[in-house]
């Protein structure tokens, strides 16, 4: 029986394991085990005696996300004064120190809220889903979930881990063994934690109604034709400094802002033109746009239609 592995926040997107391959085509009898899974699980964190629940978690999501913005800036104008002075006083550096634990505990209860919210949402309209099946020509739907929020995946330090995959320096195709999970805890040294991404009779559950994910990964490239590129460029510079309230900074757990490179170091290339960077004081964290379902997703995220 298939369960569920981890969840993508941005998109609401389950990778499945434990699916047992000789049933890869029947794909009714998947969706019935995996939405008694998900009804199991909505049984467990929402009350049937409360009817809104999925508008409160909305309003809860976005609440607490505009909580942790709010402490973010807090912490910024210490930063900055530290940065400014050389040094802090005791008091400010106690004052930093519960900024931090105080952003902790509301991205904890943001993860809570979206997973709930997530997780209902899929119990409400499943047929709105459907599951695919991973392999190396699917691997770009493993792309397009690069720099989510994942739920339910956690680190044995007990912290959540992110999607991520190794690099190829030489320009060949990426494989799905390439990828792998990593603690958010490597991003400030506080945790090396990682886990390989399994391989063998894993699914993806997924919205049905996004055109790239119904494609293959080949199909997509030789989709990627140059007006299309063109135009594409020009629909991500309308977007340039705007936040990505589904692609989080892994220490601070604000929304990344869309970036474009300097034109000397891009060459007109569009998969080495555009990033997503931390806006907090002297942060570096960034996540490149650098595939196709990358560049996708966000124009989902944005638009509600992707490249196509």
């Amino acid at each position: 029986m298939g369960f569920i592995d981890a969840i993508f926040g941005g998109f609401g997107s389950f990778v499945i394991k434990g699916i047992n391959t000789a049933h890869q085509l029947a794909k009714n009898y998947i969706a019935r085990l995996v939405d008694e899974a998900l009804k199991e699980r909505v049984v467990e964190n929402q009350s049937a005696s409360n009817p809104t629940s999925v508008t409160v978690n909305v309003y809860n999501v976005q609440k607490v996300q505009n909580d942790i913005k709010n402490i973010d800036l807090e912490q910024t104008e210490i930063e900055k004064k530290r940065a400014h002075d050389g040094s802090l006083n005791l008091s400010d550096r106690e004052k930093l120190e519960e900024l931090k634990k105080q952003g902790e505990d509301k991205f904890e209860q943001w993860q809570k809220a979206k997973t709930q919210e997530v997780v209902t949402e899929q119990a409400k309209n499943p047929d709105s889903y459907e599951t695919s099946f991973l392999n190396n020509d699917k691997v770009h739907l493993l792309q397009f979930q690069m720099g989510q929020v994942v739920l339910e995946k956690r680190c044995v330090c007990g912290r959540p881990m992110i999607l991520q995959h190794r690099n190829r320096a030489d320009g060949s195709i990426f494989l799905l063994g390439d990828f792998f999970w990593s603690c958010v805890g490597y991003y400030n040294n506080q945790c090396r934690g990682t886990q390989s991404f399994q391989t063998q009779d894993i699914g993806l559950l997924h919205k049905a109604n996004i055109l790239e994910l119904q494609l293959s990964n080949t199909e997509l490239s030789q989709s990627f034709t140059r007006p299309l590129i063109q135009t594409t460029v020009v629909r991500l510079r309308q977007h340039l400094r705007e936040e990505d309230k589904d692609i989080l900074c892994p220490i601070h757990h604000v929304p990344m802002i869309l970036r474009e490179k300097d034109k000397s170091n891009h060459s007109n290339i569009v998969l080495d033109m555009f990033y997503l960077k931390c806006p907090h004081f002297q942060c570096q964290q960034m996540v490149k746009l650098k595939s196709l379902a990358q560049i996708a997703a966000f124009l989902h995220r944005k638009e509600e239609r992707g490249i196509f």
